[in-house]
């Protein structure tokens, strides 16, 4: 019998839809009995993502899962940003488009890694790396008398990042929160595997959400309201949370080990050496098969 994989998702859910087929991926693995699912970190300002990811989850019959939302203020918190996930939130049943706040997330993620075994987690992040961010840095408390750092090395099997473009190039979720993404990618203590915009670039996936899962289905409203019709969209995030389950099982390769250099400006570019234990994942897989196994996970039923 395969044991599930331990996961935390960090999530960005709201600027683009992709998140939200990410999370329903994510439970349709769970479904299956190969993922555990930790827990769920919101990595912007916005007052409408934490609701929004219950919603889902509530969706898939798992309303128990621990939310956590960055406490930052204004950061990617405008009206673009929130193309779908309010409207998610207020008309999906949630605690905390009741007025209810969500906990912090680094706090969480502290409190989720600590009560882990040693290197059991595996931490997909498919937003800017903020929350990340926090957590490294974060120092000793009640919870655990480590720090971030070092809690990070001590549970943390494999930490998934959606960022950069590969071998170098531009990237949304590193260009808007550059610090965090080049401090990540400097002090990460685990091995880091990161799929690059060039992976989900060409998957198309989404379209099968209209034609074989119910009106009321918040994955399917969120691909509609986002794209402001029916169809598919770009398949970065899923991506990630695939191979953060899965591994590569023949859907991509592996690079060698080498390093991330993320530049001021969110630039990433890769190196061979210094070996820091990054890699970045590589197309295998015909594209058309690819999307039929993503679009395959998105539809499952509850």
């Amino acid at each position: 019998m395969i044991k599930p994989v331990k996961i935390i998702l960090d999530t960005d859910i709201g600027p683009d839809c992709d998140d939200a087929a990410a999370l329903a991926v994510l439970h349709a693995l769970a479904s299956r009995g190969e993922a555990e699912i930790l827990g769920i970190t919101h990595c912007t300002s916005s007052p409408w993502g934490a609701g929004c990811i219950d919603a889902i989850n509530r969706y898939y019959g798992r309303s128990d899962i621990r939310i956590g939302t960055l406490k930052d203020q204004g950061f990617l918190d405008g009206e673009q940003y929130h193309k779908y996930n309010r409207r998610i939130c207020e008309t999906h049943p949630n605690p905390y488009g009741e007025g209810h706040e969500p906990e912090d997330a680094a706090v969480l993620l502290r409190e989720l890694l600590a009560a882990e075994p040693d290197g059991s987690v595996v931490i997909v992040a498919i937003g800017p790396l903020r929350n990340l961010r926090h957590l490294l840095q974060s120092q000793p408390d009640s919870l655990c008398p480590l720090s971030g750092r070092e809690l990070a090395a001590r549970k943390v099997a494999e930490l998934v990042v959606m960022g950069g473009a590969f071998p170098s190039g531009m990237e949304w979720n590193f260009q808007m929160d550059a610090p965090s993404a080049r401090l990540v990618a400097e002090q990460w203590p685990t091995p880091v595997m990161f799929s690059g915009f060039e992976i989900g670039h060409e998957l198309m996936t989404g379209e099968r959400l209209f034609l074989e899962t119910p009106e009321h289905n918040p994955v399917r409203q969120s691909y509609e309201w986002y794209l402001g019709r029916q169809g598919s969209r770009n398949s970065w995030d899923l991506t990630a949370v695939l191979y953060g389950v899965r591994g590569l099982a023949g859907c991509w390769e592996a690079s060698p080990a080498g390093c991330v250099k993320v530049r001021a400006d969110g630039e990433s570019e890769w190196v061979a050496s210094p070996d820091q234990g990054h890699r970045y994942l590589m197309p295998s897989m015909d594209l058309r098969e690819l999307e039929k196994l993503m679009e395959d996970l998105l539809v499952q039923y509850p």
